[in-house]
């Protein structure tokens, strides 16, 4: 479900968990649809949030995990009222706001198990689902206070994606998980970044690729950046669609078009010269 109100409350479970995490929450970053908000804010007709949490974790190469003890995490979720889903090992775990319930999903992005579940140390029922992309945001984050409660009250610093990172995690979502919200959420961002459009997105994506899997994401970015450029294709119908739910009044034609018009500016940019 997409509403103003259920991001207000999934961003209150978030200020509820990092309330709890005791000092680790530069460990991790928010790389779901509570940023677009953030990196995006159009007054007239907003994005529409989300009601899931996307947390990449930073738990390094396989060799080096034993030394790890995510117990912190599992500790933070269950003080923030977060019950795993199902009985075993979970990497989705929800909470309840307002009796709204709110999906947290644990992610990492290494380069062994991918698509796989990865158990970690010092956790009994929490594991992370390891997916390809979302890596590009930690080494990207930004640290923005968001309410504990209702505006106005007390805050706590979160750490979420900056645009770059962003960017290049979304891209990797729309190529991965296929779902419909993310060629959405990545033209989103592309067109109404307040850093400057297309061109200060792609730049900022350039920025953000990450040392020694830069031509993994430059190609990932790209291929997302491809299926959108296509007006009539899938993807541009898929955020002109959603816009016209957000209230947009602009034609349906139209706002596919300016979405191919963002990602064609953005291909050009990043394969220019420097």
């Amino acid at each position: 479900m997409r509403d103003r109100r259920t991001r207000t409350l999934a961003e209150r479970a978030l200020a509820r968990l990092v309330a709890h995490a005791d000092g680790h929450a530069e460990e991790f970053v928010v790389v779901g649809g509570l940023n677009p908000d953030l990196l995006a804010p159009v007054p007239a007709a907003p994005h529409q949030g989300t009601a899931d949490i996307d947390l990449v974790i930073e738990i390094g190469v396989v060799y080096d995990r034993d030394e790890l003890d995510l117990g912190w995490l599992e500790r933070a979720l269950d003080a923030a009222d977060f019950r795993p889903t199902g009985d075993a090992r979970a990497w989705q775990w929800v909470t309840s706001v307002d009796r709204v319930p709110i999906r947290i999903d644990l992610l990492v992005d290494v380069l062994d198990h991918v698509g796989q579940q990865i158990a970690v140390p010092g956790c009994d029922r929490m594991a992370v689902m390891n997916v390809a992309g979302p890596g590009a945001a930690l080494g990207s984050r930004v640290m923005r206070p968001i309410p504990l409660t209702d505006e106005g009250a007390p805050t706590v610093d979160a750490p979420f994606a900056d645009l770059g990172g962003y960017l290049l995690a979304k891209a990797a979502a729309v190529l991965g998980r296929r779902q419909d919200r993310d060629p959405y959420d990545l033209a989103f961002v592309l067109l109404h970044n307040t850093a400057g459009g297309p061109v200060a997105g792609a730049r900022a994506a350039l920025a953000a690729l990450p040392a020694g899997r830069d031509r993994e994401y430059l190609a990932g970015f790209r291929a997302a950046l491809t299926q959108l450029a296509d007006p009539t294709g899938r993807p541009a119908q898929l955020y002109a669609a959603q816009r016209l739910l957000d209230g947009d009044d602009l034609p349906r034609d139209v706002l596919a078009a300016d979405a191919a018009a963002a990602a064609s500016l953005a291909l050009v940019t990043i394969d220019g010269p420097p």
